[in-house]
């Protein structure tokens, strides 16, 4: 058990810094929702139910609805980021 853990802790490591270096807000945004979805597993596997949960709903699912109605709402304002 603690290999997995240790191989989901370097996978968060690996897709944290994949965040940073999307191109794309809209990739970056999916980047996230796919860490915060493994963060929660993690959280999972080391039998902290309460706090995957959590995770998973907040980090996850809302956050990610934000980030994407931020974008939209700078789209219709006329942001292009390929500027």
């Amino acid at each position: 058990m603690t290999y997995w853990i240790a191989a989901v802790g370097i996978f968060l490591f690996l897709g944290g810094i994949t965040v940073i270096f999307q191109k794309s807000m809209k990739n970056a945004v999916i980047t996230f929702g796919i860490v915060s979805i493994t963060s929660s597993l993690m959280f999972a596997m080391m039998k902290a139910y309460d706090v995957a949960i959590t995770e998973a709903s907040i980090g996850a699912v809302l956050t990610t609805a934000l980030f994407f109605w931020t974008i939209k709402r700078l789209e219709e304002d006329g942001y292009d980021e390929k500027k």
